[in-house]
């Protein structure tokens, strides 16, 4: 991997640029000081300071849906990308450590819409552990992470050392518990506990059963998180529960609809509401793959995982787990409603309605943080959509989706969160998985 400076220096002054003509983008980078008071009379240590970095030569997929552009240099500065141009157009910060990147992809770090932070070794705190996975997205190029069911404590507290964690780690995004309820007034009141405890999203849930939510509790559930300011996801599996969630104000479907084909006039009225669609492909995989030992778990980028992986991989190898699954009516019904998923996401796709990368990573056994999210992307590719089309799902438009607009593009004023690619991965998506470098904030994950 390419190697920055472990400390940056000083900048003397910040550098703006007017080449319009050019398609230069630059701004100056706002960022505010960095946070770190503790508690306690002394104060906290201050988090390693993102270096000064210019990233040269390199071909930028920008994470908008724009054709990539050749040669281009990237400047970074306190952890914001400053200025984004062609090679020789963008003034170079002269205490800038210089990266080239000539024959390498830089992209925005991929951002994963819908994970959770619940495996990891329980004899240790929880703190730890979810440090631990987020340091195990990250080295997989994941950088930003919403979580959609965590237990909106000790996530909060991670959440808000984004940009301070080390070593470095994906951003966190979490949810807190899912959120349901028996009446208006319940709804409203968990509603308000889950704002308390400054979750950054709302999860709530529909299973297609009697006791669910009814039509006016969900509308006062949803409404009370947006008087909040919070959007609201929804774990589903049914079409006539997302018509019901959705004619509610649901902001995003956060699994696919796996029971039939969604109907054309569904798949306008989602465009038209802008509510996000996260497909979750590799949930329904879990859930037969494991039928016999998978072929990739002797692929060597997966196997990059193997000391977060180990435990878990040694129980899938197990026979007798096995056979419980190849045995298990639920197998093939889940590979049978893949089929459905895959379908109503190509329709989805083509119908206009924002796509969101997501894959339920964390969530229970062998749903591989950091890993999934590069097989999600292939599998939402063999479903019908471009390259193009997955990543942006995975960059830019999973930043639209969960209103993060402070990542998932690479843009001057935007966090630096980059991931770059040995090899151009519109001419295979499964070329993300050829990693140079990842940087989160500015700093090197390494």
């Amino acid at each position: 991997m390419a190697a920055g400076s472990k400390r940056g220096r000083r900048i003397r002054r910040p550098y703006a640029i007017l080449a319009a003509a050019l398609g230069v983008a630059v701004c100056a980078a706002g960022v505010s000081a960095q946070r770190g008071q503790g508690a306690g009379p002394a104060p906290e240590p201050a988090a390693p300071q993102a270096p000064t970095l210019a990233l040269t030569g390199a071909r930028v997929f920008d994470g908008t849906g724009a054709a990539p552009m050749d040669t281009m240099t990237i400047v970074v500065v306190k952890g914001r990308i400053q200025a984004v141009g062609p090679d020789g157009m963008v003034r170079i910060p002269a205490d800038a450590t210089r990266v080239d990147m000539t024959g390498k992809t830089v992209m925005p770090g991929l951002i994963n819409t819908h994970g959770h932070l619940d495996a990891g070794d329980e004899a240790q705190p929880l703190y730890d552990r979810l440090n631990q996975q987020l340091r195990t997205y990250a080295q997989y190029g994941i950088t930003t992470v919403v979580t959609l069911g965590d237990d909106g404590k000790e996530s909060v507290k991670v959440r808000d050392e984004n940009d301070k964690g080390d070593p470095v780690r994906a951003q966190l995004y979490p949810s807190g518990q899912a959120v349901t309820a028996k009446t208006v007034e319940d709804a409203r009141k968990a509603i308000d506990a889950a704002a308390d405890a400054k979750v950054s999203i709302i999860k709530t849930r529909m299973e297609g059963n009697r006791d669910d939510m009814t039509p006016e509790v969900a509308a006062a559930l949803i409404e009370q998180a947006h008087n909040r300011g919070l959007r609201v996801a929804a774990h589903l599996y049914y079409l006539k529960d997302a018509k019901t969630l959705v004619n509610a104000g649901l902001d995003i479907i956060a699994h696919s609809i796996r029971d039939v084909d969604a109907d054309a006039a569904f798949i306008e009225d989602l465009k038209k509401r802008s509510v996000g669609y996260i497909p979750t492909l590799t949930r329904d995989l879990s859930v037969f793959v494991y039928e016999t030992t998978p072929a990739f778990f002797t692929d060597p980028f997966f196997l990059k995982g193997e000391a977060a992986y180990k435990a878990q991989m040694d129980q899938l190898k197990e026979p007798q787990r096995q056979r419980r699954t190849r045995d298990n009516p639920q197998t093939d019904q889940i590979r049978k409603a893949l089929a459905v998923a895959n379908r109503n996401l190509k329709r989805f796709s083509d119908g206009g309605v924002p796509i969101a990368l997501g894959t339920d990573s964390g969530a229970s056994l062998g749903r591989w943080q950091g890993y999934f999210e590069h097989v999600e992307l292939e599998m939402m590719v063999k479903a019908g959509m471009t390259p193009m089309q997955a990543l942006v799902s995975a960059t830019g438009g999973a930043a639209k989706v969960m209103r993060r607009n402070e990542a998932g593009v690479i843009q001057a004023g935007r966090r630096a969160d980059l991931l770059v690619l040995n090899a151009d991965p519109l001419s295979n998506i499964t070329n993300t998985r050829q990693i140079h470098a990842v940087y989160v904030a500015g700093r090197q994950v390494q």
